[in-house]
């Protein structure tokens, strides 16, 4: 497979647009580790270099599965992720809180990351949600908080390629990154067919402005909409705008919009996500979450039809604008 790689901003690296998320890989989903191996063998010989993962996905069993298969393709440049959060589903999981603010720790949950992976260099390390407070107490002005001291060091001495932060609410995120500190951003959320945070909040200015690297995550909405977004459902567009829940309802009304677009243009809803998370240059990577290795095919098949029509792209914005 042909596929476009795109520069993830200041880290220089040059990252295929389609990359493999590990959120859904593991047993935690019912997904078994041969059919893991089966999906990330695949990715790698297609061609995607850039793989996602994070402690907290399957309580290592993500970043286990990303090592092994790392080992298995040896030869090929493949560019990691990873994400230092969640401690209780970790190995510092005894210090709870303290954990996020005791350098000792910190680096104790990093090295059992490398040892998973199976690698003593990964490119990007991210901070998990790093607008939660009560773990890693940042300063929104200044960046400073103790794992940024742990990042800085290890990035100094080679360890870590680059330092990133991966949460879901833009704003918070554009905060953070404007303090110049951060190379790449992971916003979960933040652009999709229902509704763009990232372009609605400050963050793409924030991240072109520093020449942070941005990737763009669970766009089919982590699976909750799977039905909606995979098959033509117009019955579940019906009752989501039939729910008590005004935010259901919305999202009902946007999707009739939006089934309404499929049959216009002619393309396919599953299409018209993903290949929508690609039509943006200030957008740098996509990683598709997969439960199996026939979602892998799909996606990069998806991938390489390329950006939406320029109309079918300012169709969609104006459906996400809608209001009730």
């Amino acid at each position: 497979m042909g596929l476009t790689k795109k520069r993830l901003g200041r880290t220089g690296l040059y990252v295929t647009e389609m990359g493999l998320g590990t959120y859904q890989i593991t047993g935690e989903f019912g997904v078994h580790f041969d059919e893991a191996k089966r999906m990330l063998d695949f990715a790698l010989n297609a061609g995607v270099n850039f793989i996602d993962t994070a402690q907290m996905y399957g309580y290592g069993e993500a970043e286990a599965l990303t090592g092994q298969a790392l080992r298995r393709h040896a030869g090929k440049t493949v560019y990691i992720s990873d994400k230092l959060g969640y401690a209780d589903r970790g190995v510092a999981r005894d210090l709870e809180l303290k954990a996020y603010r005791d350098p000792v720790s910190l680096k104790r949950m990093i090295k059992h990351s490398f040892w998973l992976l199976q690698r003593d260099h990964v490119e990007i390390f991210m901070i998990h949600e790093p607008t939660i407070k009560d773990w890693w107490g940042f300063d929104d002005q200044t960046g400073d908080a103790v794992v940024m001291s742990v990042l800085e060091e290890l990035k100094k001495e080679g360890v870590i390629g680059g330092i990133g932060l991966g949460g879901w609410p833009s704003a918070p995120l554009a905060k953070l990154c404007d303090t110049g500190r951060f190379d790449v951003v992971l916003n979960a959320g933040g652009q999709n067919i229902f509704n763009r945070p990232m372009f609605d909040s400050e963050l793409m200015g924030v991240c072109a402005k520093h020449d942070i690297g941005v990737i763009v995550g669970a766009v089919l909405l982590q699976g909750s909409l799977e039905d909606a977004l995979i098959n033509f459902k117009p019955k579940i567009a019906e009752r989501l705008k039939n729910d008590q829940n005004p935010y259901n309802q919305l999202l009902g009304v946007k999707l009739g919009m939006l089934y309404g677009l499929c049959k216009q243009s002619g393309i396919p809803i599953l299409d018209l996500s993903l290949r929508y998370a690609l039509s943006f240059d200030g957008i740098h990577c996509h990683v598709s979450g997969a439960r199996m290795e026939a979602h892998v095919r799909q996606n990069l098949e998806i991938s390489e039809k390329g950006p939406l029509p320029k109309d079918v792209i300012e169709k969609i914005i104006e459906i996400s604008n809608v209001t009730l």
